[in-house]
């Protein structure tokens, strides 16, 4: 070890002068981006009219300074007013907003109310699985009797409301076996 020092310290003078180099570099570099300037200014306050307020206009002022903090502070303060939560993080509606979506564009006089308590299995229904199933009770439509009832146009609201494929629901005919499924229940 101590040959190949020996015999090659040309090198190693080298490569310490180089590091030192690095190290002296460095140093100076990182020392002048830590020193920032510190300027200290004060504020001055200038009056704008030349006559002095009066100790009881002083009062008055007050006063009105600390209604204006009461009334900025009891505004500032949490309450129970929140934005309502219209989208799930995935980007779709939330379930009040699409019930508020489907009251507008199913008429549930027609089709009418489901009963979310005593809900139906639309998985019977040939064309709906559990995720459109779930889809369906979002807007409110629980029983089959409500599949029953429901006009072409209440169809072409479901689609768009629970973002189906267009004309599927015919095709696979929802309200026919929705009605044969509603026969079955009552006669069962």
């Amino acid at each position: 070890m101590m040959e190949d020092i020996l015999t090659n310290w040309t090198f190693y003078a080298i490569l310490v002068v180089m590091l030192f180099g690095a190290f002296i570099i460095g140093y100076f570099f990182g020392n002048s981006s830590n020193k920032t300037v510190v300027v200290k200014t004060e504020k001055v306050v200038v009056p704008l009219a030349s006559s002095t307020p009066k100790p009881a206009e002083q009062d008055a002022n007050e006063d009105k300074q600390d209604k204006k903090r009461i009334e900025i502070d009891e505004l500032s303060r949490p309450g129970p007013i929140r934005a309502l939560k219209t989208r799930e993080r995935s980007g779709s509606l939330s379930n009040d907003a699409k019930m508020s979506l489907a009251e507008e564009k199913l008429d549930f006089e027609s089709i009418g109310r489901g009963d979310r308590h005593n809900k139906d299995d639309f998985q019977k229904i040939i064309g709906i699985g559990p995720f459109i199933e779930e889809k369906l009770n979002s807007i409110g439509i629980y029983n089959f009797s409500q599949l029953a009832n429901m006009s072409d146009k209440d169809m072409e609201a479901i689609t768009a409301l629970i973002d189906f494929f267009p004309g599927r629901i015919h095709r696979d005919d929802w309200k026919g076996q929705a009605k044969k499924l509603t026969e079955k229940e009552n006669q069962a």
